[in-house]
């Protein structure tokens, strides 16, 4: 069974077993073959660290670190004094009980007073105990701010779950709003085969929605399922206007590596109602994942307006769309870089082409796991 032993009675034993050994060495230097050395350093090295261990006893039993600064000091001092007092007394008394008080002395001394003996330990246990009083509240000073530095990081980190929290129940009645709405469009042109089917797809993305209602992360296979569902969607809102494409790396264990959860699909639907929606023509969108040394590229590639067009178009569309999940999912990862310390980067593109005009936009999730 290997014994272990606590910082405390580390530095004890060797701070008073140093002292020990300094006073022996004295001794053996100034008095050679004197019957006090030795004896000396282990006798006033015991009662030094059964001093301070009896100081530090009292301390914790009174509590002292919790009172003011001012109190704190006056309560140590008193300490000091108090043990000290007797420390130097016990010590007296074994020299006293073996027969070493005078001895040693030049001719015609006579051995002192025992109290005057008493008080020359004194000086010398005080001067120790109360450098080891300073170090020690040092110690419990610095352990008192880190406690407190502690305590506020742990509550900055409870109201960032909190804000995260919050930001995803934001997230689950926008999403909803949007495919409602999708319905109701389709009920309105009385295309009800397209709106049963919508409704099946939808229900089954409702679904997966509340399983992961409570969940912060999820896998990437589930996220891009949910993409999945959400594109199936609006590909029978609008038909041969848009199409979509997934290109996933088969090497990605999507299981276990974890994103934020819904935090893809607000990209595709900005890309849908802000790239494609206002073109003519329709689009296509590209949703890929690679993965680079344990990193996760995922991105987002439409063939749209532009986002520059696309705030010419705003105004004309938003009274039937607004899109709030761009700002929520931004401010999503903004937290998951906190709460979870990865390095989690959104990168927007404007492509253009050959003649330098806007042809569509390109979003990069970078979710960096490599920190945990």
């Amino acid at each position: 069974m290997k014994l272990k032993i606590s910082t405390y009675w580390k530095c004890q034993l060797i701070g008073w077993g140093s002292y020990s050994l300094y006073l022996f060495l004295m001794d053996l230097i100034i008095n050679p073959g004197g019957r006090v050395i030795l004896i000396r350093g282990i006798v006033i090295g015991f009662f030094g660290l059964v001093a301070t261990h009896v100081l530090r006893w009292i301390i914790k039993r009174l509590r002292i670190f919790d009172k003011t600064y001012t109190k704190q000091i006056i309560y140590l001092l008193l300490l000091n004094v108090v043990i000290n007092v007797f420390t130097a007394i016990f010590i007296a008394l074994v020299f006293d009980a073996v027969g070493l008080r005078g001895r040693n002395r030049p001719p015609g001394f006579a051995s002192p007073p025992f109290f005057r003996f008493a008080l020359g330990f004194y000086y010398q246990v005080m001067i120790w105990t109360s450098a080891w009083t300073a170090v020690y509240f040092f110690v419990q000073y610095i352990r008192k701010i880190k406690k407190a530095e502690n305590e506020k990081a742990d509550l900055k980190i409870k109201l960032l779950e909190s804000e995260a929290r919050a930001l995803r129940a934001q997230m689950n009645p926008h999403f909803i709003f949007n495919c409602l709405n999708s319905i109701k469009a389709l009920i309105n042109k009385n295309e009800n085969d397209k709106a049963v089917n919508y409704l099946i797809v939808f229900s089954r993305l409702i679904i997966s929605l509340f399983h992961n209602s409570d969940k912060r992360e999820v896998g990437l296979y589930e996220e891009l399922e949910t993409c999945k569902l959400y594109t199936q969607l609006e590909k029978m809102r609008f038909g041969d206007k848009v199409d979509f494409v997934f290109d996933i790396d088969g090497s990605i264990d999507l299981e276990s590596f974890k994103v934020p959860a819904l935090i893809i699909q607000p990209f595709i639907e900005n890309a849908i109602w802000h790239g494609l929606v206002p073109k003519e023509s329709g689009g296509k969108i590209l949703v890929s994942a690679k993965e680079n040394k344990g990193i996760i590229h995922c991105t987002i590639d439409d063939d749209g307006i532009g986002r520059k067009l696309s705030q010419q178009y705003k105004m004309h569309y938003e009274s039937t769309y607004q899109s709030k999940g761009i700002g929520l999912t931004r401010s999503r990862l903004e937290l998951d870089k906190v709460l979870n310390d990865r390095d989690n980067v959104i990168d927007i593109t404007d492509k253009a082409d050959l003649n330098g005009k806007p042809a569509g936009t390109r979003i990069t999730l970078t979710f960096n796991h490599s920190r945990q």
